[in-house]
């Protein structure tokens, strides 16, 4: 498990492959992450502990324990925290494109 230290508390990385991530997010009262947005990667935020707001480019949502929200690229978002200490499980994922396929024939009858 890595565990990885930002100015909003910390983050402890559960699993990754190459389709997704799964965090461990204890976030500290009054603080928020950078205003940002992801090409291809989504984030589903999950509240255990606490009170999240995700704000995005469209509006922001308020969430409580066992509430959660998903943010889909390219939106902007940012997470913020109240007054007390946020415990979240954060899963960042990729769309599977299912005509991700190169041919090198056609299928058929043989």
């Amino acid at each position: 498990m890595e565990r990885i230290y930002k100015t909003w508390g910390q983050r402890i990385k559960l699993h990754e492959d190459d389709l997704s991530e799964v965090c461990y997010l204890s976030l500290n009262p009054h603080q928020r992450c950078s205003y940002h947005s992801h090409d291809s990667k989504s984030n589903f935020f999950f509240v255990i502990e606490g009170k999240l707001i995700v704000k995005t480019q469209w509006g922001g949502v308020a969430l409580g324990p066992n509430e959660f929200f998903t943010v889909h690229p390219p939106d902007l978002h940012e997470f913020q925290t109240g007054e007390t200490p946020t415990k979240i499980i954060e899963i960042a994922f990729v769309k599977l494109n299912p005509e991700d396929i190169n041919r090198e024939n056609v299928g058929g009858p043989i």
